[in-house]
């Protein structure tokens, strides 16, 4: 049984390493996407409150979510993602994700 119900924890036939398109700029470019416009809602509305409040709400959810994403998929494609990573941040300010 998966540990973590809302990450898939094993590998199908034809899962791939998707590295092309949007992949190519940000290892998680939804996440990216949900962050900024998160933040990015309360700066429109001016409101000074929910600026730092989402950002750091959205940051630490993203850095624990990703961290244990990415242990799934290095255990998934082993070296392809670890170049990958190399290669492509995960887009979200000082979120590294998980090293080897």
């Amino acid at each position: 049984m998966c540990p973590f119900l809302t990450v898939q924890c094993e590998k199908s036939n034809d899962h791939v390493l998707v590295t092309h398109g949007v992949y190519a700029w940000f290892r998680h470019p939804s996440y990216v996407g949900w962050f900024y416009w998160s933040v990015g809602t309360q700066i429109v509305l001016l409101n000074p409150i929910c600026v730092p409040a989402y950002a750091i709400a959205s940051w630490h959810f993203f850095k624990t979510r990703i961290y244990i994403e990415e242990i799934t998929l290095l255990n998934f494609f082993g070296q392809s993602y670890c170049d990958y990573q190399q290669k492509v941040s995960t887009g979200l300010p000082f979120i590294k994700g998980y090293k080897i």
